[in-house]
C-alpha cells in the first residue's frame, strides 16, 4: 500500500469500529462521504473487521516508503483498534493488559505510602480542624465559582494564556475557541475539536469548580493543552502533511496518553509556579472578591493535592479488578485522594463508563510519561514544542528519555 492508502485504510477501519462503539471516535474532520459510507454500512461484522486490522497492521510493517515515526505510529495504534475489536468479540483481560494493549503503557497500584509525605505537607498548610479530608473539603467550600464568575474569569484567562501560547508554539492564524456551560455529562470539561483550528469546550456545572484549578483547566483544554495540539497536528500533519490518519481523534489508543500527558503538563509549560502566584494575587483572586487569599500558600496546596491523582487509577483497580462495590471505592478515593463524596462519586461515574474504565490512567502515566522525559533532557520547551507537532507514542518517548 502506499502511505495514501495506509492512511484512508486507517481512518476507514475506525470509522467502522466507531459504529459499534459510538464515540470512539472523539473527533472527525476528514472527508465527509468516507464517514457517510460508515453510517450507511452501519455495524459491519466483527470478524471482517478484524480480519482488515490485521490486514492493514501487515501493510504497515510492509510499507517501505514510511518512515520509522510515522510506522511506530500507526503500529501502536491498530494494535489499539484490534484490542477494542477483541474486547468486542467478547475477550476477557486483565486491566492492567488492557490498559497497556489500548494506550502502550502498562499501569501499577501506587502505593499509598507514596501519599504521606503530601499529607503532612498539607496538614501544615491547611488550618486546623478535624480530619485532613475535612479540612480540604471546607478550604475548596471557599474556593468554588459560581457560573456566572465562570463566565467573568474565563475569556480573561484564555486571553492570556493564548497570548502566551502563540509567542512558543506555531499555532495556525485561524484557531479560535468557544467555551459553553452542561450538565449530565461523567467529566467536568471536554474539548470537542472541529476541524481547521476550531474547538467548543464545554464544562461541567455539576462538578464544583474552584478559582485556585481553572487556570489549569483552561490550560488543559485549550492553551497549551488539548485545542493546542489538535489545531497544531491539524494543520502541520493533516492539511499541510497530506496525512490522512490525523482527521480524527480516537478516545482507546495510545495517541490519547500523549495527548493527556500533553494537557496534564500544558500550565507548566507556559507558566512558572512564581508567576503562576503573582498572577492570582494580582489580578485572578481580586476578580472574584477573593484577594484575601495568600497565593504562594494555594499554589503549594495544588501541589500537594496533584500528587494524590495516582489514587484514581488505584481505585478503577478496586472496582474494575477486584469487583469491590462502589460504597467501597468512594471510601477509598476519599481517604487516599482526599476528595468530597460528591467529587468521588462523580469520578466513579467517569470511571464506570465502558470508554473510560481503561482511559483513567491516561492522566496519571501520561503526565509521569511526559515529566519523565522533561527532566531526563531538560529542555522542556523544547521537548513540549515537538510533542505538539509531531506524532509520537509513549514506546518513541520512553526511548527518547533513555537516549
Amino acid at each position: 500500500m502506499s502511505p495514501e492508502v495506509v492512511g484512508e485504510e486507517y481512518v476507514r477501519l475506525a470509522l467502522a469500529i466507531d459504529q459499534h462503539i459510538p464515540g470512539y471516535i472523539e473527533a472527525y474532520f476528514g472527508p465527509a462521504d468516507w464517514q457517510e459510507q460508515a453510517q450507511t454500512d452501519g455495524p459491519r461484522p466483527l470478524p471482517e473487521l478484524a480480519q482488515e486490522a490485521s490486514t492493514l497492521a501487515a501493510a504497515i510493517a510492509d510499507a517501505a516508503v514510511l518512515d520509522d515515526q510515522r510506522r511506530e505510529f500507526l503500529t501502536r495504534q491498530v494494535v489499539a483498534m484490534q484490542t477494542s475489536l477483541r474486547l468486542l468479540q467478547g475477550e476477557n483481560m486483565a486491566l492492567a493488559d488492557e490498559v497497556e494493549l489500548l494506550y502502550d503503557v502498562r499501569p501499577t497500584w501506587v502505593e499509598e505510602s507514596l501519599f504521606a509525605e503530601t499529607y503532612r505537607l498539607l496538614d501544615e498548610l491547611l488550618p486546623p480542624g478535624n480530619t485532613l479530608r475535612e479540612r480540604v473539603a471546607r478550604r475548596k467550600q471557599g474556593l468554588e465559582l459560581s457560573v456566572a464568575q465562570l463566565q467573568q474569569l474565563i475569556p480573561f484567562i484564555q486571553g492570556q494564556l493564548r497570548h502566551l501560547c502563540r509567542a512558543r508554539f506555531p499555532l495556525p492564524e485561524e484557531e479560535s475557541v468557544d467555551f459553553a456551560f452542561v450538565q449530565d455529562q461523567p467529566w467536568m470539561a471536554y474539548n470537542w475539536y472541529q476541524g481547521r483550528g476550531r474547538s467548543q469546550i464545554e464544562i461541567n456545572t455539576d462538578v464544583p469548580l474552584y478559582i485556585t484549578d481553572l487556570v489549569n483547566l483552561v490550560a488543559h483544554e485549550a492553551y497549551p493543552g488539548h485545542h493546542t495540539e489538535f489545531s497544531i497536528k491539524d494543520s502541520r500533519l493533516a492539511q499541510q502533511g497530506g496525512r490522512v490518519e490525523h482527521c480524527l481523534a480516537l478516545v482507546n489508543a495510545p495517541s490519547c496518553v500523549v495527548s493527556e500527558g500533553i494537557a496534564t503538563c500544558a500550565l507548566t509549560s507556559v507558566l512558572s509556579d512564581e508567576e503562576w502566584v503573582v498572577w492570582h494575587a494580582a489580578e485572578i483572586f481580586p476578580m472574584v472578591g477573593l484577594a484575601h487569599l495568600d497565593a504562594q500558600r494555594e499554589r503549594m496546596i495544588e501541589l500537594a493535592l496533584e500528587q494524590l491523582n495516582g489514587a484514581y487509577g488505584n481505585a478503577a483497580f478496586l472496582l474494575h479488578e477486584q469487583g469491590a462495590a462502589a460504597e467501597r471505592v468512594r471510601e477509598y478515593l476519599q481517604q487516599y485522594g482526599l476528595l468530597t463524596e460528591q467529587e468521588a462519586d462523580h469520578m466513579i461515574g467517569f470511571m464506570s463508563a465502558p470508554l473510560d474504565r481503561a482511559y483513567i490512567f491516561t492522566y496519571y502515566w501520561g503526565q509521569k510519561l511526559l515529566e519523565a522525559l522533561f527532566a531526563g533532557k531538560g529542555e522542556r520547551p523544547y521537548w513540549y514544542a515537538r510533542l505538539l507537532t509531531e506524532a509520537v507514542t509513549p514506546t518513541l518517548i520512553r526511548q527518547w528519555t533513555r537516549a
